[in-house]
């Protein structure tokens, strides 16, 4: 849709008859309409990224791993930040052996992250669609893009740990004021110290990506065959935002449209939409939409500048900035030694957010979260673990709370377990209509908890789960050892960001809800990424498919696909080689997608 005639007509469109009819300038009305969308010659958009610089990360089963960034400077007016913020990049996988420019690849498929995901947190799928790829004797490139925001993450306490080989080096680092080569933690970032995040909303996630697209592969020509444009669960969404984002603000070209850079789009657990209502195919609610969503968006975002409302998540727990650094240290710990007993809680003060986070990722009943655990039952911290099973038993699909973080990684071992029934049991979600959305909270299977103090809880990988009656090998495949290291990661980017801009998600919704002026007024176009292949793989362990992927369906021509046994993050994080011996599902297929494209 061209912005430029909403301005100047009543709602219109220009196949639509009834309005046409109606309006009294009608002739001249359809005179600009057809004049605005003729073609326009212009020049092909050139990236304005400059000072290239790739940084080897590793090479295993022949596929190299790097980091590439450029700088793309913020604007003048910009608050005081980082050096690092001026920067921008992707995690690069790549088969070693082939070609060493992105644009000579058969293609590049580049993928934006989910709420809160740095770049690591495409590490598995990365790896895996590069590696089904090269048996299809196709040269992918995978970019897992890392949001402007990432310059923020903390990264000094991982760094040193990895060289120490002390996890507990970084926990002290960040809980209790320990000195790690002179430096010392300055303290969690409060929502006011952050101004640097109103410059890091939506339209600077999706022109960071387009510049890079533009500075690695200049020829439009070779940018619209060759990349596939993805995107993670929120990615997924970004990615819509993109494929309809006018990029230089001119309605009278399209070279520069997001959607005139991808030659198809996919999405893992998610849908690549900006207007997932069809808002815009009426041009009624079109024009009310944008003057009552976009009225309250340009009241919402003054209110964020001025600090009124949140900027990140901060002090929530379970999603928060401590909940997440927790998971990160988790998998440091789980990483650097696997099988010794856990120190991680012991280090870890008490306060509400903390122990909050905790409990409600341990809780068995409603009585045992609402005490925290005085009823009997104890708390997380009366139990001993490997480090290995303390990361399951936060994030495991058969122990966590949180369906957001599961992933299908193993069992317990060393001792007995009982089932949970907080927030809700698996079995609930058998409930015809109800059961669907109950998936949300904490996923569709049986959830245990050890109920031995004395134990030492161990940690058997997801294949070898035989006899554990509580899951089954064809639902778990994730690898706890490949998990460990990816949110272990340090520098140059982490697995979960340590402050995601909650503007990012104002900005999506209000162009969800129509909003079309202010600053989302470069969401030109609705529904361009359908007029392209498209591909979507949904969890079949997850709550996407059965709640918004039933309310808001694909495009009539999309590939579907369900990854069976998957939890959503398992579609970014499941082992190479799956129990039934066939590779990653979710790489498997997304690479076959790919190498179909002609």
């Amino acid at each position: 849709m061209n912005k430029g005639v909403r301005r100047i007509t009543l709602p219109f469109r220009r196949n639509d008859k009834r309005w046409s009819a109606a309006l009294l300038v009608g002739i001249v009305g359809s005179a600009v309409v057809q004049s605005s969308l003729a073609p326009v010659a212009a020049a092909e958009p050139v990236s304005v990224a400059t000072d290239r610089q790739e940084q080897a990360i590793y090479e295993r089963d022949g596929i190299a791993v790097s980091y590439v960034s450029f700088a793309l400077p913020l604007p003048a007016n910009a608050p005081a930040h980082p050096a690092a913020c001026d920067r921008t990049g992707f995690l690069r996988y790549r088969p070693a052996s082939g070609p060493g420019a992105s644009r000579d690849a058969d293609h590049v498929v580049v993928q934006q992250q989910g709420l809160g995901g740095g770049a690591v947190n495409s590490d598995g799928v990365a790896f895996n669609t590069v590696r089904s790829a090269m048996s299809l004797g196709t040269d992918i490139e995978f970019w897992a893009l890392a949001r402007r925001s990432a310059c923020l993450d903390e990264m000094a306490g991982f760094d040193f740990a990895l060289q120490s080989g002390n996890y507990l080096d970084a926990v002290d680092y960040y809980f209790n004021g320990k000195e790690l080569g002179g430096q010392r933690f300055a303290g969690f970032r409060q929502s006011q110290d952050l101004q640097i995040l109103d410059w890091m909303g939506l339209d600077r996630v999706v022109r960071d990506q387009y510049e890079l697209m533009l500075a690695e592969m200049p020829d439009q020509g070779a940018r619209q065959q060759k990349y596939v444009c993805t995107g993670i669960s929120l990615g997924g969404l970004v990615t819509g935002m993109f494929a309809d984002w006018d990029f230089d603000g001119n309605p009278a070209t399209q070279g520069d449209a997001g959607f005139n850079q991808c030659a198809a789009f996919a999405a893992q657990d998610s849908m690549v939409s900006s207007d997932p209502a069809a808002i815009q195919n009426t041009p009624l609610f079109r024009e009310i939409t944008d003057v009552v969503v976009g009225g309250t968006n340009g009241v919402v975002q003054p209110g964020i500048r001025a600090g009124a409302l949140p900027r990140i998540l901060g002090p929530a727990p379970v999603v928060g900035t401590k909940a997440f650094l927790i998971y990160r240290l988790a998998g440091l710990a789980a990483h650097l030694q696997p099988d010794a007993e856990s120190e991680l809680l012991k280090h870890l003060p008490r306060d509400l957010i903390i122990d909050t986070t905790l409990n409600a990722l341990f809780a068995p009943t409603l009585s045992s979260f609402v005490t925290g655990g005085a009823d009997g039952s104890g708390n997380i911290r009366d139990f001993r673990f490997t480090n290995e099973a303390l990361l399951g038993a936060l994030i495991d699909n058969n122990s966590g709370n949180f369906a957001l973080m599961q992933q299908g990684i193993g069992a317990f071992d060393g001792g007995p377990v009982q089932e949970k029934s907080f927030p809700n049991s698996g079995e609930a979600t058998q409930i015809p209509l109800l059961g669907t959305y109950l998936r949300l909270s904490a996923g569709p299977q049986k959830r245990v908890v050890p109920t031995d103090r004395n134990a030492l809880y161990s940690w058997r990988n997801y294949d070898e789960v035989q006899g554990a009656y509580y899951t089954a090998p064809n639902h778990e495949v994730a690898d706890i050892r490949e998990v460990a290291r990816q949110l272990g990661t340090g520098a140059p980017t982490a697995y979960w960001e340590t402050y995601f801009p909650l503007k990012v998600v104002v900005d999506i919704f209000a162009g969800f809800g129509g909003a079309r002026s202010g600053e989302m007024d470069n969401l030109r176009y609705a529904g361009m990424s359908r007029t392209k292949p498209n591909f979507v793989a949904f969890a079949g362990d997850g709550f996407v498919q059965a709640s918004a992927g039933a309310l808001f369906p694909p495009p009539p021509l999309t590939q579907v696909t369900t990854l069976p046994g998957y939890n959503h993050v398992d579609t970014i994080g499941a082992a190479a080689v799956q129990n039934d011996g066939r590779p990653d599902y979710s790489g498997q297929y997304l690479a076959e997608f790919v190498s179909s494209l002609r």
